[in-house]
């Protein structure tokens, strides 16, 4: 099925019934009004790049400034800030100015939650081993 607006979707998914493996049918309720699913996609889509899945990683554990998440993903300032700004735009992350550089920090706790669940869903990132050279006899 294709919908055309979010609030077409909405109202399909509030009346549909299913019918169970029972004679009764059972009318699903959807959780979320129009408002409500325009902010969960809005949200979702803030987030769904590498870098700034990468970015969250490392704000879980501190404030940083645009210099050290661009060292952090290995993307240039520039990239690292169009990032910064989709998910500022998007109500994840918030910051502060110090002298002349801008602290990034991840808004919520209830955004902290959801990247940690992520990480668990699809796995921590591996950490790096050094590699033990074997000595010349």
């Amino acid at each position: 099925m294709n919908f055309r607006t979010l609030s077409e979707l909405s109202d399909i998914e509030r009346s549909r019934n299913v019918p169970s493996s029972t004679k009764n049918m059972v009318k699903i309720k959807f959780e979320l009004n129009t408002k409500q699913l325009e902010t969960a996609i809005k949200g979702i889509q803030g987030i769904a790049h590498g870098v700034r899945l990468m970015i969250l990683y490392a704000l879980l554990k501190d404030e940083l400034s645009v210099g050290e998440l661009s060292e952090f993903t290995g993307v240039s300032q520039s990239v690292t800030s169009q990032h910064l700004s989709k998910m500022r735009d998007c109500g994840i992350l918030d910051s502060r100015k110090e002298s002349n550089k801008v602290f990034y920090y991840i808004k919520e706790q209830k955004f902290k939650e959801l990247v940690k669940n992520i990480i668990k869903v699809y796995g921590e990132p591996e950490k790096p081993t050094s590699v033990k050279r074997k000595r010349q006899s």
